[in-house]
């Protein structure tokens, strides 16, 4: 378990002491957490035209609520034994009846009791709870009297109960939780009104969303350490809080001390301060001190020291605060006057980060430690170097990992906004509503900021994300307010999904450097791109000077802070075991993840082929998620092949239930592909092996450029080896070239440009780098090229096409096949009848057409264009059992083609999702559409964010002697010499799809071309 930043040198555990134990000296603490509480639902309790108030707060003026039917009800009725963290939607998702979608959360108000024993030896110290985090207003009541009240939410608070309690006896615990909204998606800008109040926007789960504690200590104690970096990074400045409640001046001593963090660390440091009038109240005591053999925190070496601080009063009343930190600095610096880059510990860092909008299972909101520690080895593993939280406060459990194995951190506070337009200052409801919302917002910001600023994997902070307006007078005073806590980080007022330009810009571009009040309107560039173009195609990469993210703008902080969301599943099967070993009957998701792996288990259970293709629904999964994890992977190539870009995020960490599927973890935080897709375009040192095509015709040519991406400091005249095999092995390309690497802080650096590669046979050619020193090889790389010969052998001699577009017609014509003629109406002739834009034709009898009765004589119908129309028709006739179509989800949301092993898909990809191999079809631009057939063979089946259903994309229905094909697939824009389609869902920004040529000079489109003809020879294949 991590040491906590309030860890105590004096630890004892009240509930194992007898009631009547002697006072002990010093600090004493009971963790309340993992003791027996009871959860009790009060939905008929009034709350919504509450008085609402901010800290601090004198509860002798407020009302004293008790349970709906009176106190004995907490020990009644319906209530559930839990533990803390716990919320209530962990126990009664769905209790009023409805649990699907949002529909099962609950809004109002509950109780959570427990006994509290307060040992008789410790009348006369201070007892105070310590509370990690609540949401959204806590009222504590301590043997049914109101003591304490707080509703800023998700930050730690403490409640003054000395005059409270029973000594030498049980005393009764209960807080009273009021949820009154919140939100289940990414959206921390969309405020939420609790009566005439306008609250800050949060995520809905209510409850004790933190550890609960008691505190015990003498009357003048250390109240907080903040261990303050410094430019010199083994040196620091301590500042030491202590408060004095003795109601006189103390004297005494002040005695730091420094170990190393691990077992039997040594003591770099101690030494005493003598103060002779300690006054009243908060006293701040600041000390520097420089430790010169100090090992620096770094994400590779994440060397953690605990400084302590005790108290020794002329009284000989102790008081003892330890506190973990690093000795690090991180900074901007100007690199040859005019390139403004990252440094950690004075070394070059280009960050590499997800954003995490703070989702956990079983409860919502709180990770265990477990799952803390989860979600920061999954980080390094997939080679990231950081996370953000985003749009939404951090918890303290995920820094303390992040802090032991190195991992850095971006933080918001999430609901910071809000809308300007709303307010009338010169209206008296207004005025409340301002007055109230600016000083909740700035008391969590400062909470925040006190309770994260120790930890070393912590180095921005971030106060808007997406921020719609510039800032107004209130966010430079908060910006200050918070700096004053803390001027040792770098401030930055938003995060922004606009286009900064490249000029001074406030809305996008306003921060704060360390040790400075001075704010800055340039310097630190900020866009997203948030949407992702489905999977990686080819036209993300040109040539050196073109590509995705490419920029030569180096006098600012290039950083791209949501970028490529693509939606795949989560890991059902591996979620599901999770949930079958810990009990169904917890979490807020638990159900839907069950029924989520069931509908994709009965399909490849029940659809022959499948699970060849598909052993397990893992299987399945994992494959979908690579799809996102290739893109990511590649595009993390591109910034740092670039050496301009200093900042990457991806878009984005955690999967949840309802949306914000482009996670690359699941919410449980297990990769959702295979982490070396990622982890290995993250390596310090590389050759980045970039094609311009990777996909195109036997013949054709594809130009090969190499970078080397050089965190590793090599440098000098080296050989660079390149070759291009084909499956066989057989070598069609070798270059043996001379480079020069520079090193230092060009982390990437163009090697050879033009290399022309021609693949001679159709299938995969591999292309190799190694990059030599003295004959040894010091790094490599590697990409792939699929090479397609279009065939059009065996394709009936004659057949019809039925499309008023002309585009299907005009294609078969420019690849030799012209045996076939135009339908219009009637009975078809020939074997195949090949219908695009073109609609059904009612003729004859209901039941029969004459395009029917020449299928089931044994012709093939194949369908590629109005398929809705066709399947609705033909579902009309009672041939498909067709119950509509379902649009296959885009960016956040998502959604994968799959496809098994048959015959239409000769020469192509076979048993595989649609990856960049099928980015004709793949790609958001494009028409994607899934049919709900429930009869008839699938071949490619496809699945759209959190539906649990699997839909076919592509089938085949035999219909007496024939077969009917049945195609979602987006064949048209595989063919047409126009561009097509729409535009990726909410990416209007996404300059990947608007250079996504749809035409036939992409020669990407080859593979649905192949597709479409195989097809037609498969109308030649006897059923």
């Amino acid at each position: 378990m991590p040491l906590r930043t309030t860890l105590l040198f004096v630890l004892i555990w009240l509930g194992s002491l007898p009631l009547s134990v002697r006072a002990q000296p010093g600090r004493i603490e009971q963790d309340l957490s993992t003791q027996d509480w009871k959860l009790w639902l009060d939905p008929k309790a009034r709350w919504i035209e509450d008085r609402l108030l901010v800290p601090p707060v004198d509860v002798r003026t407020l009302p004293q609520p008790q349970p709906t039917g009176g106190w004995a009800a907490l020990n009644t009725g319906d209530t559930k034994t839990v533990h803390l963290p716990a919320t209530v939607e962990q126990y009664y998702w769905g209790q009023n009846g409805n649990a699907f979608g949002l529909s099962g959360n609950y809004l109002g108000v509950s109780w959570f009791s427990t006994k509290l024993p307060v040992a008789a030896g410790l009348r006369g110290k201070r007892l105070t709870l310590q509370f990690e985090s609540v949401r959204f207003r806590a009222e504590i009541f301590i043997n049914q009297k109101l003591v304490g009240y707080d509703l800023v939410n998700s930050t730690p608070f403490e409640v003054d109960i000395t005059d409270f309690v029973q000594y030498g006896q049980d005393n009764d615990l209960a807080i009273r939780i009021t949820d009154p909204n919140g939100n289940f998606d990414w959206r921390d800008s969309q405020n939420f009104m609790w009566g005439s109040y306008r609250t800050i926007p949060t995520h809905g789960f209510g409850g004790i969303t933190g550890g609960v504690r008691l505190r015990a200590t003498e009357p003048v104690f250390i109240h907080d350490v903040f261990v303050k970096n410094q430019p010199d990074p083994r040196k620091i400045e301590v500042e030491v809080t202590a408060d004095n409640r003795s109601g006189q001046p103390a004297a005494g001593t002040l005695l730091l001390q420094i170990q190393e963090r691990k077992t039997g660390g040594k003591t770099v440091f101690s030494q005493r301060y003598p103060l002779s009038e300690l006054p009243t109240g908060l006293t701040v005591k600041a000390v520097s001190v420089t430790v010169p053999e100090a090992q620096l925190w770094s994400v590779d070496n994440p060397n953690l020291y605990v400084l302590t601080a005790t108290w020794q009063g002329s009284d000989e009343r102790t008081d003892s605060y330890a506190q973990r930190f690093g000795f690090r600095w991180f900074e901007i610096r100007d690199v040859a006057g005019h390139d403004r880059q990252f440094f950690l510990n004075g070394r070059r860092i280009v960050l590499r980060t997800s954003i995490s909008w703070g989702f956990w299972p079983v409860n919502g909101i709180a990770p265990s430690n477990a799952l803390a520690r989860k979600q920061v080895e999954t980080a390094k593993a997939l080679g990231l170097n950081m996370l953000n939280f985003h749009r939404t406060i951090g918890q303290t459990n995920v820094l303390d990992y992040a802090d032991e194995l190195g991992l850095l951190y971006f933080e918001e506070p999430g609901g910071n906004s809000y809308p300007v337009d709303k307010f009338n200052p010169t209206d008296l409801l207004g005025r409340r509503q301002t007055d109230f919302y600016f000083a909740t917002r700035t008391e969590k910001v400062l909470r925040m900021i006190r309770r994260d600023r120790n930890h070393p994997s912590l180095v921005i902070y971030n106060f808007h994300n997406e921020r719609g307006a510039p800032p107004q007078d209130q966010d430079r005073q908060q910006m200050l307010a918070a700096h004053a806590l803390d001027n040792s980080r770098l401030l930055t007022y938003n995060s922004s999904n606009g286009d900064p330009t490249l000029k001074p810009n406030p809305r996008f571009k306003l921060h704060l450097l360390p040790y400075s009040n001075e704010f800055h309107d340039y310097g630190w560039f900020d866009q997203h791109h948030a949407g992702g173009p489905g999977t990686y195609h080819d036209n993300l990469y040109t040539n050196p000077t073109s590509y995705l993210r490419y920029t030569d703008h180096q006098d600012e902080i290039i950083y791209y802070g949501e970028e490529g969301a693509i939606g795949t599943p989560p890991r059902l099967e591996l979620i599901r075991n999770e949930i079958l070993k810990t009990g169904r009957d917890q979490g807020w998701e638990t159900a839907s993840y069950l029924q989520w792996y069931d509908a994709y288990d009965q399909f490849l259970t029940n659809t022959p082929g499948f699970r060849a293709a598909f052993p397990t629904v893992d299987a399945l999964t994992k494959a979908m998620g690579n799809v996102a994890y290739y893109y990511q992977g590649r595009t993390i190539e591109n910034i740092r092949l670039n050496n301009t870009t200093d900042g990457y995020a991806v878009n984005g960490w955690e999967s949840m239930m309802l949306e914000n599927h482009s996670g690359i973890v699941d919410n449980y935080r297990n990769p959702k592909g295979d982490v070396e897709l990622i982890a290995h375009y993250n390596r310090p040192l590389y050759v980045a092996v970039k094609l311009n095509r990777k996909v195109l015709g036997v013949g054709d040519t594809t130009t090969v450029d190499l970078f080397i991406v050089n965190e590793a400091n090599l440098k000098g005249k080296l050989t660079l080896l390149v070759k291009a095999t084909d499956e066989k092995g057989a070598v069609v390309f070798s270059r043996k070239l001379p480079v020069r690497v520079s090193g230092g802080t060009t982390y990437g650096e163009l090697l050879k440009a033009g290399l022309k590669v021609v693949p001679r046979t159709a299938g995969y050619t591999h292309v190799t780098a190694e990059l030599l020193s003295g004959g040894k090889t010091v790094a490599t790389g590697n990409d792939s090229m699929l090479a397609l010969r279009l065939n059009t052998a065996g394709i009936p001699a004659q057949g019809m096409v039925a499309d008023t577009s002309g585009v299907l017609g005009k294609y078969l014509k420019s690849v030799g096949v012209a045996g076939f003629r135009e339908f219009k109406s009637g009975r078809p002739e020939g074997k195949y009848l090949l219908v695009g834009a073109f609609n059904p034709q009612q003729t004859g009898n209901p039941l029969v057409t004459e395009i029917l009765e020449w299928v089931n004589e044994g012709n093939t119908l194949i369908v590629v264009g109005n398929i809705d129309k066709w399947a609705t028709h033909l579902g009309r006739k009672e041939v498909v059992d067709y119950r509509g179509l379902k649009e296959l989800g885009t960016s956040w949301y998502g959604g994968n083609y799959f496809v098994k092993s048959h015959p239409l898909f000769e020469g192509l990809p076979q048993n595989c999702v649609f990856n960049w191999e099928y980015q004709c079809f793949a790609t958001y631009n494009r028409s994607r559409l899934g049919l709900r057939l429930f009869n008839g063979e699938t071949v490619v089946g496809c699945v759209s964010d959190h539906k649990k259903e699997v839909y076919s994309a592509l089938s085949i229905v035999p219909h007496g002697r024939g077969r009917i094909i049945l195609s979602a697939l987006d064949m048209a824009a595989c063919l047409k010499e126009v561009a097509v389609g729409k535009r990726a869902e909410g990416d209007g920004e996404n300059e990947a799809m608007k250079t996504f040529n749809t035409s036939q000079k992409n020669k990407a489109n080859l593979v649905g071309q192949q597709l479409l003809l195989n097809m037609l020879r498969f109308a030649n294949k006897a059923e």
